[in-house]
């Protein structure tokens, strides 16, 4: 019988703590999808996650990081909206950029390792 080796994988989990864990994966993605779609409720679906908890997670993170990452504008003829803040673009940007140098890095890593 033939040893054939298993086809490993790996997976990071990148979150960033201050006080507390506040920010990964889940709100990462509610961000971008705050800037697809421009509205926090339309993200919220998006990710099968409420209202409430999205306004939750933003919060938070907001609390933690000392700014805000949204302008919020409520109703109106137009209805309402949500958009990032310029320092909310630039945090999620250095966030995605941490996290594909990160990858990089690991895959060679991991590649010196189990290849």
């Amino acid at each position: 019988m033939k040893n054939t080796p298993c086809e490993l994988e790996y997976n990071v989990l990148l979150r960033l703590k201050k006080d507390k864990i506040f920010f990964g994966p889940g709100p990462c993605t509610l961000l971008q999808y705050i800037k697809e779609t421009s509205s926090i409720n339309k993200a919220a679906k998006r990710m099968n996650m409420t209202y409430t908890k999205a306004i939750r997670l933003i919060k938070i993170a907001e609390e933690q990081l000392g700014y805000d990452l949204l302008i919020k504008q409520i109703g109106g003829i137009d209805g309402g909206g949500s958009s990032l803040t310029e320092e909310g673009e630039i945090f999620l940007e250095k966030y995605l950029n941490f996290k594909k140098e990160l990858t990089e890095s690991a895959d060679k890593i991991f590649e010196k390792y189990y290849k």
